[in-house]
């Protein structure tokens, strides 16, 4: 995801469910729905899970460059077989 600096873009929970955020490059701002804001330089990993995030921000003059890592589902039964030992 790429946030133009002085951009921002609303928080979807759906979209970030179970991912971990890296601040590949620049400065990410998170806002609450409180309004509280903190901020995360470039290589912060963060998750929002449980959080009431309601935007995200680029406080900075550079763009901002952010990473997701998500856990994979299964796309075969593979995970649902036994091992041979058991």
């Amino acid at each position: 995801m790429r946030i133009d600096p002085g951009g921002a873009a609303d928080y979807a929970a759906a979209d970030w469910a179970d991912a971990l955020v890296i601040v590949e490059r620049g400065e990410l701002e998170v806002e609450c729905r409180s309004g509280q804001r903190a901020r995360f330089a470039a290589g912060a990993i963060l998750t929002f899970a449980g959080l009431p995030v309601r935007r995200l921000r680029n406080p900075g003059s550079a763009p901002l460059v952010l990473s997701l890592a998500a856990r994979s589902v299964p796309t075969d039964d593979c995970s649902r077989r036994r091992a041979s030992h058991e």
